[in-house]
């Protein structure tokens, strides 16, 4: 397209535009206003300074983007053509110059510049930027909706019709200032999408007459990522751990993040198990011990075409039988040390403390041997195994020692048919222990089918059909291990009674026995025999009121009659064999009072009550006669007596006899006082002590039994 500057000369569109970019830099900056129309409206731009006057010749000049649209003479006779590509739209108004312009289109838009030269005047220049608006309607966001996948190079946004400024929101927010978003004209351009940019985008253009807004989603595509397999467990004991217990129920969860949803399938560590769900969810009931292993989740995206794996270790744990246990045991010179922790999976981890050599093992039984020469203090130390499990830490401990204060013990026990069994026990400090047992100095070796029993640990020698004598005698013991060795005797003896006594029971007509036995004496029942008037036998002749058991070393023996003596004695027995009795006490009858007796007491109370009341009436009256005779003077009237028989009123200070002296003139009158005289002879109370003396004495002879 060609440019015409005046008429018939025209320059290419290049040619004008090279010409522009040269003249632009060397035009001076001229006065400008700005003005804003709708399409298809029509405004005047009017000339922005002030006219010449209007005699003066004046040469008037419109032109737009350096393009002459009307030039011509304004005054005095009004001559100015527009251009023929911009009639009939454009014209110059004669009387104020402005350039109206009809039927806007956008194409109008530009800067354009007046230009007015006087006759021999200075010529003035101004711009006006017209701007030429569309009405929004019908705004749209392409492409819609839009698709990306997450590490693409770009993807973009283009919102039209742009007739204004454009701006972006996505899910009703700005875009902020990330640098990934770049804006231009009515674009929007994302670069390397992530999926953080999915979702609403909308656009909104806007000029000064009115506004418009489109909308577009975009959906970004990834993973799946690399799955996380969760555990949660149900019941009593849900907290997390690394393991499960045996019949716990749980659920293995498998996410990975995925745009669409990745398809989820499980690979179970129990191959022989079908039922693999093909979900997130991969529930698991009542586990065992098979099921643990290694669980696989593996997720597929079908839009991105990636697969990918997580694997899962599932630890299955069963604990072990109650605590740990210790033990030691000889081996020939050496002592066996022996922890174990049976029954739980996996194994438990063992270690002893406090041996010459910590040893360690993951196993349910450990064992270590420690070798002459022994440590120093070995004997007598706490030797500890500590005990690891997944479910806990437990421990025990044993303490090897040195046989010491080894004694022998024994309790004999009789069966309903009067058959005896000898238990014997080596008791004492000692672990371990190999027990040799010794009869009369013989080596005592239990065959099967013997009367001789070891327990299994040999503290225990059991003798079966226990009599006497054959079985009574001494036995022996020596105890030993690795650490040193003790022996022990004991000489067994036959039942008997080392002392007893007899006394009147608690209750009337009972009788009290207590008695004893030596430590050595093997007796398994004693019987407390007695002789008395209700037996119906000769007086040689004892009864057996009671059998006792072997424990007992009291009893009382009721229905006493009071008044007659019974003769009493204990013989100790083993099995059926009786022992030595004790020897005989007797139980003398309680003292009683006759007829007689009886009726001199009641006589002597009543006259012991007669000569009560007699003593009584004469304390009365003696009182009574001793308060009128002893009426001590009041503090006037002896004062009075003392003025008459001393009126000069003076007092000796001299003592005669130990008594204070009253003196006046040549003779000395003597003064005692009242509370002086009841000290030296007593007051009324003197007179009742004789009487209380007498009457008791009475009473006292009364009531003896006659």
């Amino acid at each position: 397209m060609a440019h015409c500057w005046h008429r018939g000369t025209c320059l290419s569109a290049i040619f004008t535009g090279w010409l522009l970019a040269l003249l632009v830099p060397l035009i001076p900056a001229l006065p400008s206003t700005s003005l804003d129309t709708l399409a298809g409206n029509s405004t005047s731009l009017a000339i922005p300074f002030s006219l010449p006057a209007p005699d003066i010749p004046t040469v008037i000049a419109w032109d737009k983007d350096l393009i002459i649209l009307a030039t011509g003479n304004f005054r005095p006779n009004f001559s100015v053509p527009v251009a023929e590509p911009y009639q009939p739209r454009f014209r110059v108004d004669p009387t104020s110059g402005s350039l109206n312009i009809t039927a806007l289109i956008p194409d109008d838009a530009g800067v354009y510049t007046v230009s007015l030269r006087p006759l021999g005047g200075t010529e003035q220049k101004a711009n006006i930027t017209l701007r030429v608006y569309e009405e929004v309607r019908d705004v749209s966001v392409s492409p819609s909706p839009a698709v990306a996948y997450e590490g693409d190079i770009s993807v973009t946004f283009t919102c039209s019709p742009d007739l204004g400024s454009v701006t972006w929101t996505k899910d009703g927010q700005s875009l902020g200032e990330d640098p990934r978003f770049q804006l231009s004209g009515g674009s929007l351009k994302i670069n390397y999408p992530q999926r953080t940019d999915a979702g609403s985008y909308r656009c909104t253009v806007s000029n000064p007459f009115s506004s418009g807004t489109g909308m577009a989603s975009l959906t970004v595509y990834y993973g799946p990522d690399t799955p996380t397999i969760s555990i949660s467990l149900s019941g009593p004991d849900s907290e997390a751990k690394d393991f499960v217990l045996v019949n716990t129920s749980l659920n293995l969860t498998c996410q990975a993040p995925s745009q669409p949803p990745a398809d989820i399938s499980w690979i179970m560590a129990d191959n022989q198990d079908h039922t693999v769900p093909s979900t997130a969810n991969l529930p698991l009931s009542s586990v065992q011990l098979n099921q643990a292993g290694t669980y696989s989740c593996l997720a597929f995206n079908e839009r991105t075409n990636r697969r990918v794996r997580s694997t899962y270790r599932l630890t299955v744990a069963q604990r072990p039988t109650g605590s740990p246990s210790c033990s030691v045991a000889s081996n020939e010179s050496a002592l066996l040390f022996v922890c174990s922790w049976p029954g739980g999976s996996p194994d438990p981890r063992l270690s002893f403390r406090g041996l010459p050599e910590d040893k360690e093992a993951t196993s349910p039984r450990l064992e270590q041997l420690v070798v002459p020469p022994f440590p120093a203090g070995l004997s007598g130390r706490n030797i500890t195994c500590l005990a690891s499990h997944l479910t806990g830490e437990k421990s025990c401990s044993i303490v090897p020692e040195a046989p010491s204060g080894v004694i022998l013990l024994f309790q004999a026990f009789e069966d309903a048919g009067g058959m005896v069994t000898m238990e014997m026990r080596c008791q004492g400090t000692f672990n371990p222990a190999e027990i040799a047992w010794f009869r009369s100095g013989e080596l005592l070796v239990p065959a099967a089918g013997d009367r001789y029993e070891l327990s299994p640990d040999g503290t225990r020698l059991t003798i079966w059909n226990f009599t006497a004598p054959q079985d009574l005698g001494n036995y022996s013991a020596t105890c030993s291990n690795p650490l040193g060795s003790q022996s022990t005797n004991l000489t067994v003896i036959g039942p008997t009674i080392s002392e007893w006594t007899l006394s009147r029971g608690p209750d009337p007509g009972s009788a009290s026995i207590t008695w004893t036995v030596p430590s050595e004496s093997a007796a398994t029942s004693f019987r407390i025999q007695m002789q008395g008037p209700r037996q119906g036998r000769s007086a040689s002749e004892w009864e057996t009121v009671q059998v006792l058991g072997a424990a007992n070393r009291s009893t009382t023996v009721p229905g006493l009659e009071p008044t007659s003596s019974y003769s009493f004695q204990v013989v100790p027995l083993l099995g059926l064999q009786a022992g030595n009795p004790s020897q005989v006490l007797t139980l003398q009858a309680e003292p009683h009072l006759s007829a007689g007796a009886i009726a001199g007491i009641v006589i002597g109370s009543i006259l012991g009550f007669l000569l009560l009341l007699l003593l009584l009436i004469l304390l009365v009256f003696l009182v009574c006669r001793a308060r009128k005779r002893k009426v001590p003077p009041t503090a006037e009237k002896q004062q009075h007596y003392l003025s008459r028989q001393f009126p000069h009123g003076r007092e000796s200070n001299e003592p005669s006899w130990g008594n204070p002296r009253w003196s006046s003139g040549d003779s000395d009158i003597y003064a005692i006082t009242y509370e002086e005289h009841l000290r030296r002879h007593g007051g009324p109370a003197t007179l009742v002590r004789p009487a209380v003396s007498i009457l008791l004495c009475c009473s006292n002879w009364i009531w003896l039994p006659k």
